[in-house]
């Protein structure tokens, strides 16, 4: 049941990678509308287990699962665990995701399954295992975790271009084939938002720097609001948005072509 301030209160929630970034502005918005949380990790275990005290602290429920979304067996192991914990699953967000910046020239193989066992396929199999416990659950939400590289080209960012494609593309599928079971799908896409990643791309602060010089909000993208976006698509009034990509960028995506800055468009 809903109560005012927290209008997810009663719902479990599972966020892949929900312990940094992005992944956690969306773990702390879900908790503080009531749900309870299971957040997901691989190797950060101390941002786990700090995140998880934090939450505690304020009255939420939370289990931490460390488990590689890459790894089928690492996926079933985790549903089992929510299973013995909790007998339901209510709201899976895959945000969890990984890449190897290469040109396509050079990558290998290797690179190329990892990045796409890590991105696409695992968006496949969370929602095949997740299944059984999510099936008929009230408000029900499957909700996936793009960025642009499908539709704006990043200097070797390829191979995350085309999983991250193959997440949009599952992404819709699966809002056609989970329906008849009550689940809502829906992806949403941020803007560039400040993450570790700008510690092995420094130009992405150029990304950002830019941004800002065109922008009429004066601010770039944060982690909290994609966590804004997710927390209302798990809204029962968002029941009706089925199948969409949503970009949460401020607008950046349709003027980002501009050359000049916010000064262009003032009248002399």
């Amino acid at each position: 049941m809903a109560i005012e301030g927290h209008p997810l209160n009663g719902k479990v929630a599972l966020v892949t990678g929900g312990s940094r970034g992005i992944g956690a502005a969306i773990t702390r918005k879900l908790a503080s509308w009531g749900c309870t949380l299971c957040i997901n990790y691989v190797e950060h275990e101390r941002s786990a287990n700090a995140i998880a005290a934090e939450l505690q602290a304020n009255g939420t429920r939370v289990s931490l699962h460390r488990a590689d979304v890459s790894v089928p067996e690492d996926i079933e192991a985790m549903m089992k665990e929510i299973q013995d914990l909790y007998g339901d699953l209510h709201i899976l967000v895959h945000n969890a995701g990984a890449t190897k910046f290469s040109l396509l020239e050079n990558a290998s193989l290797n690179h190329w399954q990892f990045v796409q066992d890590t991105n696409s396929r695992s968006t496949w199999l969370l929602a095949q295992k997740a299944l059984p416990l999510m099936r008929q659950r009230p408000g029900a939400r499957y909700i996936t975790i793009t960025n642009s590289s499908p539709v704006k080209i990043i200097p070797r960012g390829g191979l995350f271009a085309v999983a991250k494609a193959g997440m949009e593309a599952l992404t819709k599928y699966l809002s056609y084939e989970l329906a008849p079971h009550g689940i809502v799908v829906n992806c949403v896409r941020p803007g560039l938002v400040k993450t570790g990643v700008f510690k092995v791309r420094p130009e992405f602060a150029r990304g950002m720097q830019r941004e800002l010089e065109i922008s009429p909000w004066d601010r770039t993208t944060t982690a909290e609001d994609a966590g804004n976006v997710v927390a209302m698509l798990c809204l029962d009034e968002a029941n009706w948005i089925v199948g969409e990509i949503i970009t949460v960028d401020g607008g950046f995506h349709l003027w980002g072509a501009r050359r000049g800055g916010k000064q262009d468009d003032q009248e002399e």
